[in-house]
């Protein structure tokens, strides 16, 4: 695979555990010598309540809104747990981008909207008028409050629920990291900082003053770039195919 588009190139993958096989899967295809490094672990949260609440008035929201495909995979899990079948609603759904859509059809669940763009800030402007409607967020603790905020300041009533909880997982890689890596790939705030405290001081040290940094979104790459990564790249399609697209195209000095 000597003509792969990343033949050649070192690739350090942090995100969550169900995500790692399959960007690594497909930066292999493309050449890569890839470093899997699941640093985040979806976990259930620590009170069902609210999440149990919400199930159970399912039915009485005119919007639920999912910003990622672990949102939806929580609620339907827990669903089941409760014999709340999600498709008798009146309400309509909003997904974030494709692969949380894909989520959402596995289940049995239509994503009504979808933003052109990918990302959770867009949401609000494809749902239309949402005053006086009743809207759940189901969503992990650590996710940002713009959407709510501005769905509150269009007239909406906006019901938050901790559907999940992304906490660092307990990983290691496999062998010590190479002291040359071409770049390391974040799928998520949580995936950057959970990173920043599963490595030795010398070698965040190492990956902060030589790595470049790809990310899969702004917000990602914002939350990076805080912690002092240096971004190379900002994927246009915020998803893991757009991710591993535009690893592909830069060119070997990039």
């Amino acid at each position: 695979m000597d003509d792969a588009p990343l033949a050649g190139r070192t690739i350090l993958v942090a995100g969550s555990e169900d995500r790692v096989p399959i960007l690594t899967e497909a930066l292999t295809r493309q050449g890569a010598a890839v470093i899997p490094f699941p640093t985040v672990r979806i976990v259930p949260p620590e009170d069902l309540g609210p999440l149990d609440e919400a199930l159970r008035n399912w039915a009485s929201f005119d919007w639920v809104v999912f910003t990622s495909a672990h949102g939806v995979s929580a609620v339907a899990e827990r669903a089941r747990d409760l014999h709340v079948d999600l498709r008798k609603t009146r309400g309509r759904i909003a997904a974030v981008g494709p692969v949380t859509r894909a989520a959402l059809q596995r289940n049995g669940l239509p994503a009504d909207v979808v933003p052109a763009e990918y990302v959770t800030d867009a949401i609000a402007d494809v749902m239309g008028d949402v005053s006086g409607k009743r809207i759940l967020l189901p969503r992990s603790r650590l996710s940002r409050q713009s959407l709510p905020d501005t769905l509150k300041t269009r007239g909406a009533e906006v019901s938050q629920v901790n559907a999940y909880d992304a906490v660092p997982a307990d990983s290691q890689p496999e062998h010590p990291l190479p002291r040359t890596i071409d770049y390391i790939v974040f799928t998520s705030p949580s995936s950057a900082e959970n990173l920043t405290t599963l490595v030795s001081e010398k070698e965040l040290v190492r990956l902060l003053e030589r790595t470049p940094a790809a990310a899969i979104g702004p917000v990602t790459a914002e939350a990076a770039r805080t912690l002092g990564f240096r971004i190379a790249l900002v994927a246009p399609e915020h998803t893991i195919d757009g991710l591993v697209k535009s690893l592909a195209e830069l060119r070997p000095h990039e």
